[in-house]
């Protein structure tokens, strides 16, 4: 019987490695609301690139915390942020805005979800 708990222990320690969810944090939660606001803000007739660095922020606080799910996510949604400037087309910046929306809007949910 002691085999068998010390064998499922082994076993269930090995298999929590391959998961790359990481717990709630209430920081990285702020940072996504951050983001998300300042992606609802972003006007396209003036565009800035204020969005871009507060994706870097996140960002640099998932990676720093070890949130490979967190880092993961935002590293795609700093590349459609990427083009994000002052002299842009606002026909492009509105197409990147909706992305941009989408995308804040399921990485909010998913570090809002975690427990």
């Amino acid at each position: 019987m002691k085999y068998l708990v010390l064998v499922a222990g082994l076993f269930l320690s090995g298999c929590s490695n391959l998961l790359d969810t990481s717990f709630y944090d209430d920081n990285e939660s702020l940072l996504a609301v951050e983001v998300r606001y300042s992606i609802e803000n972003l006007n396209c007739d003036f565009p800035t690139e204020k969005p871009k660095f507060k994706i870097l922020k996140l960002k640099l606080y998932s990676e720093s915390k070890g949130s490979k799910d967190v880092s993961s996510l935002v590293g795609k949604m700093s590349k459609t942020a990427a083009g994000l400037s002052r002299t842009m087309n606002p026909t492009v910046c509105k197409i990147k805005k909706k992305l941009l929306q989408k995308q804040s809007k399921d990485i909010a949910y998913a570090i809002m979800r975690r427990y």
